[in-house]
């Protein structure tokens, strides 16, 4: 009888040992999967050279309901990156994943204490002008003249596809769906949680007059109940011109993904936008090559670049620059100023929370590239950009 006991004891504390290793395993699963959506992981093997081969461009036609003046104008390479059958590639050979390990884990990837935002001012917009706002990791506010321009919105609690789980924000918010004001254009550069939000971009739909986007990322907006003749989907280095603004995609060297075995259906790319007095260069997330050198032989040199930096490691080297790279990109390209943005906000990567923003500001004093360093929320005037350089991240451990 003891024994009958002792083995039924055994066999139960058995049982519960494998349910919490099993419950574990399941947990450590779900969090990397989370992880993975949003560095976009989960991409099948063949990731080299470019484009897709068939089907019809995805650049819509815009309504005359919104009063635009949208012109897409054809691709002058005619490289064929349509949005039919099969995956979008990268220009050169590339691997999402690179050998080396990963970069040691910080103890400081997240501050100890919220980052706080300053309180915008929308205001400082006129004509002839250029403002820029950023609300931390790659959401900003390009003011052209009195153009709104909106990029990559994410001001969610967590950057992940679940709500309870994932990176969580560590910065407050600059603004809300009710603060924002009225957006002329929405550019998103691709359909990573960490840059196309659905909570974000459904509560602000209404204020939002037009989209433009890559390849594909239309029908993603169409599916969350954008219409069609709002947004405008091009290729990398198409242009579309709307009140007076000319708007282009740019090509990096990155991928795309929302879910589990489907990767890289939506193109991606970054954002080159000009009108009769000022440009801005936003480069959207990607490894470093020599793209840089041809935006800049393509489009001149930014008045502002918006570059990334930050979320890198060794073990994706290919797929988001180190600081010292997106310190030579922007000398690639000659921009006059360079804004670091993709950092501030989430913990994407091993790295202290700060380390991207330390290393950017030697590596851009060594190449002579002019950096400004705004606070979360800060309205920066391109005319006093000078004034936005203190090292304020000093403050925060």
């Amino acid at each position: 009888m003891f024994c009958d006991e002792h083995a039924k004891a055994g066999c139960e504390m058995k049982k519960r040992r494998m349910g919490t290793a099993i419950g574990a395993v399941v947990i450590v699963a779900a969090a990397v999967a989370i992880v993975g959506l949003c560095l976009g992981w989960f991409h099948p093997a063949d990731r080299d050279n470019t484009h897709r081969e068939q089907g019809a461009r995805g650049t819509a036609t815009p309504s005359a309901a919104v009063s635009l003046t949208a012109t897409p104008t054809e691709n002058p390479n005619g490289n064929g990156n349509t949005a039919g059958a099969g995956k979008f590639k990268n220009e050169n050979e590339y691997s999402l994943l690179t050998t080396g390990g990963m970069l040691p884990i910080s103890d400081r990837r997240i501050p100890k204490e919220i980052l706080p935002a300053e309180t915008p001012d929308f205001t400082k917009a006129k004509e002839g002008g250029l403002t820029v706002t950023w609300f931390g990791h790659s959401s900003s506010l390009v003011q052209l003249g009195t153009v709104n321009i909106l990029i990559d919105p994410v001001f969610g609690e967590r950057t992940s596809p679940v709500s309870f789980m994932g990176p969580k924000r560590f910065a407050e918010r600059a603004v809300t769906p009710e603060s924002m004001p009225y957006i002329d254009v929405l550019f998103l550069s691709h359909d990573h949680f960490d840059h196309m939000e659905e909570q974000t971009i459904r509560a602000i739909a209404g204020k939002v007059k037009h989209y433009v986007v890559p390849l594909c990322v239309d029908e993603i907006l169409m599916n969350w109940g954008i219409p069609g003749d709002r947004i405008t989907a091009l290729d990398w280095w198409e242009e579309t011109t709307i009140d007076g603004v000319t708007y282009a995609v740019t090509p990096s060297q990155h991928n795309s993904g929302r879910g589990l075995g489907v990767a890289n259906n939506t193109l991606w790319g970054g954002g080159y936008f000009r009108d009769g007095s000022h440009s801005v260069y936003y480069t959207g997330d990607g490894g470093y090559y020599d793209v840089f050198a041809r935006v800049y032989e393509r489009f001149g040199a930014p008045d502002l670049m918006l570059a990334e930096c930050g979320q890198y490691d060794t073990s994706w080297a290919q797929t988001h620059m180190f600081p010292e790279q997106s310190a030579q990109a922007a000398a690639d390209v000659q921009a006059k100023w360079v804004i670091p943005v993709h950092w501030g906000a989430y913990c994407l990567c091993n790295v202290a929370w700060d380390d991207s923003i330390i290393r950017m500001k030697s590596a851009t004093t060594e190449k002579g590239v002019n950096l400004a360093t705004p606070c979360i929320g800060q309205t920066v005037d391109y005319d006093d950009i000078a004034d936005y350089c203190e090292q304020w991240w000093e403050e925060y451990d």
